[in-house]
């Protein structure tokens, strides 16, 4: 397996089933915040995600913690404090890793990582052999993915 190949890819994070990761042993997610649950523009969370979210945790007994590496949102943006945080993380560092399961509760084996960045949350989450969901957002311009595939072809290449 490739070490930014991720174990699945969704065009929208509604496409993540709960059912399936709990199926497959899930008992936590990390997932990323900007573009990948708030959108970047204005950093707000909609009532739909706050409702997918409840629900991985009510339904399916998956417990859930943002890991950022940008600052905090604004209170009124949205992030419910009812699920843990850790913002300007570090990711793809490991230890921004294994706080975030370390908070959980969870093992490498039992956590997923939800983001739309291949080397912080993919890489990242695959370096310590994690379940990784690549998250191909309509919140993220196409010409972003671009620069971030090129960005990575010269950190490879040093």
């Amino acid at each position: 397996m490739s070490i930014i190949k991720p174990s699945h890819i969704a065009h929208s994070i509604y496409e993540i089933d709960g059912e399936a990761l709990q199926l497959a042993g899930i008992k936590g997610i990390i997932i990323d915040w900007t573009n990948t649950i708030a959108a970047k523009k204005d950093g707000t969370i909609s009532e739909s995600i706050n409702r997918w979210l409840h629900e991985l945790q009510s339904q399916y007994g998956i417990k859930v913690i943002v890991v950022s590496n940008g600052k905090p949102p604004k209170e009124e943006h949205g992030h419910s404090h009812e699920i843990p945080a850790l913002f300007e993380a570090g990711k793809p560092k490991k230890k921004a890793f294994v706080a975030a399961m370390n908070i959980l509760g969870t093992r490498i084996h039992e956590t997923a990582v939800i983001g739309n960045g291949i080397i912080t949350d993919v890489w990242g989450g695959n370096r310590l052999g994690m379940y990784t969901i690549f998250v191909s957002s309509s919140m993220v311009k196409p010409r972003f993915i671009g620069t971030l595939k090129r960005l990575f072809v010269k950190v490879v290449r040093v």
